[in-house]
C-alpha cells in the first residue's frame, strides 16, 4: 500500500446554526496527534440538495492530508467521531490514490 491524499469538508455551522470551531480544532488536534501534518485551505461554498428535494448551501473548512492507505479507517474514525456531534447527515471525504509526494 502507498500513500493517498483525504481530502474533507467540516462545516462550520451545524444544521441548526450552531457554530462547530470547537469541533474542527478538535479534528485538527487530532490530525496532528495522529498524522503529523494537515493542510486547512480555508472555507469554500458549497450547494447540495436536501432529502426533501430543497437546495441548501452551507460553508466548510476544507482540510487534506497525506497518509498511508493503511490509516484510511483512523481518518474516517475521526470523521464519524466529528460527524455523531453534530446533526450533519454526511461528510465529505475524497480518497486520491497513487500520489506522487515531493517535499523539496
Amino acid at each position: 500500500m502507498g500513500d493517498i491524499k483525504a481530502t474533507f469538508l467540516l462545516p462550520v455551522r451545524d444544521n441548526d446554526g450552531r457554530d462547530l470551531a470547537d469541533e474542527i480544532q478538535n479534528v485538527r488536534l487530532q490530525l496532528w496527534l495522529r498524522f503529523f501534518a494537515y493542510t486547512s485551505e480555508g472555507q469554500v461554498q458549497g450547494v447540495f440538495q436536501m432529502a426533501d428535494g430543497s437546495q441548501a448551501s452551507d460553508f466548510s473548512e476544507k482540510i487534506w492530508v497525506i497518509i498511508e492507505e493503511s490509516r484510511v479507517p483512523d481518518l474516517e474514525g475521526m470523521l464519524r467521531d466529528f460527524k455523531s456531534r453534530t446533526l450533519q447527515g454526511k461528510i465529505f471525504l475524497e480518497i486520491a490514490h497513487h500520489v506522487e509526494i515531493r517535499l523539496i
